[in-house]
């Protein structure tokens, strides 16, 4: 992070050496059979910045869908994008994981099945994107591979649960966390330049886990964190030497969601909600150097309206193209739930801004990073039906937003995505290359629908 100090000269030797590493795996790709052209664009409303819905599957099942595109940072796309979502059980092809490759205008193509249910998705560099989820048997399963081409089955995780939890680091390594058999997290690494998982990482824990989250660096330093009865640990596994200790960062006996984030210079970032009683609590806790935790900072405390569980999209944690990070949360003001938003640099959490309309109900949905340096944060916006929010009439808005000096997350106004319908689950990604976004929810029918934002010129 440019606060929190840059990357080493040698970033620029190993992304030209990922250029030909890039070439040879574009070279090695077969035709995936079931991918085809990319539908035409659905036009976009007059003087709207998004383009008017359009059906991406007709069947989709209750996980949310997830879109990514490659990339080593915030501007540099390194392959086509990927759009992973459940198929429901009356679905054509069960109730598997279902790909689409996004094609060069940022639209979705055909949709292909895998062999996997319960999937997540991370996009790594040199134009790959791994897809985990379960196999048939239930054991953690991977596949990698270029999108619009054929993904590759990697071996099942024999004596794993399906993975917990997957994240990437923008050099191109990845790590995903499943449950051993014996308890506790187990996490493997894959760094970009070996091109296979490494051996199992054993995590000891003392109770169920709950909402594991991982965070890398571009050394492949690696930063767990997770609830175990009742409290949020943290545990730190440089890429060398020995791990650290686990470390207690506070009590949490309610519900929580989780985010975390590796700095540059052997910092993390933790931020996360704990929901007891019918009310939230949101807490960010940043390391000092050698990630070494102090006591939390508490963000807000509120009663949440109309008595409604917190999103379980809150927190959000993004690193900027500057390398800076920004957080996004759902909060609550005069009865209203409310999106926040704010920088954090060195100096700790910066001004907090609320990005969503005064006056309205604003849950996160998302946080993007996108390649002019700023944010894209996406929401829904459940209508009131008898003075209470109405799960079938929720509309979906989105805002652009930049860390402006001196520490302000400077928003533009919200823009609509999608008219008030029985929406779920949304989600965004930026493709780097042409800084359209790609929004994807799911309809109460099964349907599974998107909208794409060009930017203006």
């Amino acid at each position: 992070m440019g606060a929190h100090g840059g990357l080493p000269a040698q970033r620029s030797r190993l992304l030209s050496a990922a250029g030909a590493i890039r070439a040879a795996l574009a070279a090695c790709a077969t035709a995936l059979g079931a991918a085809a052209a990319a539908a035409p664009a659905p036009a976009a409303p007059d003087g709207a910045a998004w383009s008017a819905p359009a059906t991406l599957s007709a069947c989709a099942g209750g996980a949310p869908a997830r879109v990514v595109f490659p990339s080593d940072s915030p501007t540099h796309a390194t392959g086509p994008g990927l759009a992973v979502w459940a198929g429901a059980p009356a679905c054509a092809g069960g109730a598997g994981t279902h790909v689409a490759a996004i094609g060069a205008s940022d639209l979705p193509g055909r949709p292909a099945a895998l062999a996997l249910h319960g999937a997540l998705a991370a996009a790594a560099p040199h134009g790959r994107v791994v897809v985990a989820g379960a196999t048939a048997a239930g054991e953690a399963g991977l596949v990698e591979g270029v999108a619009g081409s054929s993904l590759m089955p990697l071996a099942a995780a024999a004596g794993s649960a399906a993975p917990l939890t997957l994240t990437t680091a923008y050099l191109g390594d990845v790590a995903f966390g499943a449950s051993g058999a014996g308890g506790g997290l187990r996490v493997r690494i894959e760094r970009w330049f070996a091109h296979a998982f490494g051996p199992w990482l054993q995590i000891e824990t003392r109770g169920a886990v709950t909402d594991p989250t991982l965070a890398l660096d571009y050394r492949t330093d690696l930063t767990a964190v997770w609830q175990e009865r009742g409290a949020i640990y943290a545990r730190d596994l440089p890429a060398s030497g020995a791990p650290q200790p686990r470390l207690r960062l506070a009590s949490a006996p309610g519900r929580v969601h989780i985010a975390a984030l590796r700095s540059d210079d052997n910092r993390a970032i933790v931020v996360w909600s704990e929901q007891r009683a019918g009310t939230t609590r949101v807490y960010l806790d940043q390391s000092g150097t050698g990630v070494r935790f102090g006591a939390p900072q508490l963000l807000e405390r509120f009663q949440n309206p109309y008595g409604s569980a917190a999103p379980a999209a809150s927190p959000q944690l993004v690193r900027l193209r500057s390398e800076s990070v920004m957080v996004a949360w759902a909060g609550a003001s005069a009865g209203h739930w409310a999106v926040r938003a704010a920088p954090i640099d060195q100096l700790g959490l910066r001004r907090v801004s609320t990005i969503s309309p005064e006056g309205t109900d604003a849950l996160l949905a998302a946080l993007a990073p996108a390649p002019d340096g700023g944010a894209l944060a996406l929401w829904t916006e459940p209508q009131l039906r008898g003075g209470a929010p109405n799960p079938h009439s929720v509309a979906i808005a989105a805002a652009r937003g930049i860390d402006t000096n001196p520490g302000l997350a400077a928003f533009a106004a919200p823009e609509r995505v999608a008219a008030p319908g029985p929406y779920a689950a949304p989600s965004v990604a930026v493709d780097p290359r042409s800084d359209r976004a790609l929004a994807v929810w799911r309809e109460a029918g099964g349907a599974l629908r998107y909208s794409l934002r060009t930017p203006p010129g």
